[in-house]
């Protein structure tokens, strides 16, 4: 399992906030980003004010009972108001997670403890893939720091693929893999059978590995959010096992 958890997630989102927003002048907001071609860097920018806006409301708003709190709809701010949009909405939500602790309940979407951790997880892992996104639109790129890539990580198999968040269909995918983030010393061993998945704390020794990959956490975290392919990393066996774990 992985060993590397961050407790201050609101230093993580500052820095990574901080990176994002200094690549994005206003001459860029139209570029089209490499790694999600079907966005602009402003459209990247409106997708962190959604989900800054929705963590904001859950953050103020106890929960009560099973009551879901619905996503806010698209965020339609057209050129320069991107930016001044994302300022308002990026400084909102620091001073969100400032106010609410880690232990706060707050409602969640995910099959995890109803705390405010799981939001303030969820937007300094976002903001850090967005970061890497905006700044591969202008040829800029620094990887993601190790110990958020690692959260990014455990993301995936903590809350995404638990509550059904998954790149594409594998009704087949049937072994055990093994991820190795070589810089944050931590491993995730998941099993797969009939296309299900779970994260495992001890893999039974006797247990082949049918696939593993092997490299950065960013690396690996980049591979699994989609925005590069696993052959980035050292990768041994069946990549499509690897494949049937990518949430984007």
């Amino acid at each position: 399992m992985a060993k590397l958890r961050i407790t201050d997630y609101l230093t993580e989102l500052k820095t990574e906030a901080a990176g994002l927003r200094s690549v994005c002048s206003p001459d860029v907001l139209d570029r089209v980003v490499p790694s999600r071609p079907d966005l602009s860097v402003a459209e990247v920018l409106l997708e962190l004010v959604r989900l800054y806006r929705w963590t904001v409301e859950v953050l103020f708003t106890p929960p009560a009972g099973d009551a879901a709190i619905p996503e806010p709809a698209p965020v339609d701010a057209p050129g320069r108001k991107a930016l001044d949009v994302f300022d308002q909405s990026l400084a909102a939500v620091l001073d969100a997670v400032e106010a609410r602790g880690p232990d706060s309940p707050a409602w969640t979407w995910a099959p995890v403890h109803w705390r405010a951790e799981f939001w303030h997880r969820r937007v300094a892992v976002a903001t850090g893939l967005a970061r890497w996104d905006l700044q591969m639109a202008v040829g800029a790129t620094a990887p993601v720091p190790a110990a958020l890539a690692a959260e990014a990580i455990s993301e995936v198999f903590e809350a995404f693929i638990p509550a059904g968040v998954r790149r594409g269909v594998h009704p087949g995918a049937t072994g055990l893999v093994q991820l190795f983030a070589q810089d944050a010393d931590a491993t995730w061993f998941v099993r797969l059978r009939e296309g299900r998945v779970a994260l495992l704390d001890h893999p039974d020794a006797r247990t082949e590995l049918q696939a593993r990959a092997a490299g950065s956490a960013s690396d690996i975290a980049l591979a699994l959010w989609g925005r590069l392919p696993f052959g980035i990393c050292d990768v041994v066996g069946d990549e499509r096992l690897l494949q049937a774990v990518r949430v984007e």
